[in-house]
């Protein structure tokens, strides 16, 4: 919603095809973990960059806290707000008891949220993006877009209480406490739509074969990109290996079995999404090749997602003192045998 009040015509497809986030898979061996795929900083940067944009990310001043740093923080937002330039945010994703009711989010039909399932309230997810695109200091309120609520399909703007916001912000971790992030204009002009296509073409292909510079700064050995990041997952999915992992990073992070498999299922899921949305657009363009290669590669993670979703299920009713591998075997295999699929059909992308 931020890029897109700022590019004329830019839909959500689109942008998240434009930021080559589908087309790249990050996994830290060893550890049944990789982090959601969309909001990568470095994806964030590299789109404003081609409509000539400024990505700006913005911090609460060192040393500067309380009254004091939420002060500052208003005015931050309202001087992008004077600007014509929405503003993204954060706050805290879950709420007190008391105001569950309010802020969960929830199907139409009434629902609990899909990843919520599984997780204690410390291994929530506790942070929540979202956009502020108007401030009414004078009635104390600010109006903000929520994409999520749009999602389930409810109400996907809404007028907050001032007081409110502050609460729910002042619960974050410092590192996002009064961050803002904002696409600001510049004097640079944007690319062309030839330029845009080879620019996007050759990041795609370097993010499938894993070069790190299309990924993000960090060179922790540990941390393996596009194919080589497959091909890591499968080699944790080994039965003997991956129990290891489990029980060590269970152990380590004070998490169980169960509420570690939840964060890998949603992983997949966020995959699954991302390279849906992106299939979306091209299937609008008619660039069927592409489009076929990116659709084929959705079904590669609905299968992994499917499994782990069976992975999910069964540890649940698992008994933690006495785990079962020959339940978890078969699925385990199954999952090998789609990764050794995808990473087949990674090499098969119809570069120009």
């Amino acid at each position: 919603m931020v890029l897109g009040s700022k590019v004329k015509g830019l839909t959500y497809s689109r942008s998240m095809y434009l930021s080559t986030s589908p087309f790249g898979f990050f996994y830290v061996r060893g550890s049944l973990a990789f982090p959601f795929g969309r909001w990568s900083e470095g994806d964030d940067q590299w789109i404003a960059e081609l409509f000539g944009l400024s990505w700006e990310k913005r911090l609460k001043p060192d040393g500067m806290d309380g009254e004091e740093a939420w002060e500052e923080y208003i005015k931050r937002v309202e001087g992008y707000l004077k600007r014509g330039v929405p503003v993204q945010t954060f706050w805290n994703w879950t709420p007190n008891r008391e105001e569950e009711k309010q802020d969960k989010i929830v199907t139409p039909s009434g629902e609990r949220a899909f990843w919520w399932e599984g997780l204690s309230e410390k291994a929530r997810p506790d942070t929540h993006n979202f956009v502020i695109v108007g401030l009414d200091s004078v009635n104390n309120q600010v109006r903000v877009n929520m994409p999520s609520a749009g999602w389930f399909g409810f109400e996907k703007y809404r007028t907050i209480n001032l007081n409110y916001l502050k609460k729910r912000i002042e619960t974050l971790r410092q590192n996002l406490k009064y961050t803002t992030i904002a696409y600001v204009p510049t004097e640079k002009p944007r690319k062309n739509d030839q330029e845009i296509e080879q620019l996007v073409s050759h990041r795609i292909l370097k993010k499938i074969q894993g070069d790190r510079d299309a990924y993000f700064s960090e060179r922790n050995e540990r941390y393996q990109y596009g194919i080589n990041a497959l091909k890591a997952f499968k080699e944790d999915l080994n039965v003997t290996r991956f129990f290891q992992i489990l029980d060590n990073r269970a152990k380590r992070q004070d998490l169980s079995s169960l509420e570690i498999l939840v964060w890998v299922k949603l992983g997949l899921y966020q995959m699954k999404f991302i390279t849906s949305l992106a299939a979306e657009y091209l299937e609008e363009e008619r660039r069927i090749p592409e489009w076929e290669w990116l659709t084929r590669l959705n079904i590669q993670y609905n299968k992994l997602y499917i499994s782990s979703v069976k992975l999910v299920d069964l540890a649940r009713v698992a008994d933690q003192n006495k785990k079962s591998a020959e339940r978890f075997t078969p699925v385990l295999q199954e999952m090998q045998t789609t990764l050794e699929a995808t990473i087949d059909h990674m090499k098969k992308y119809p570069a120009k």
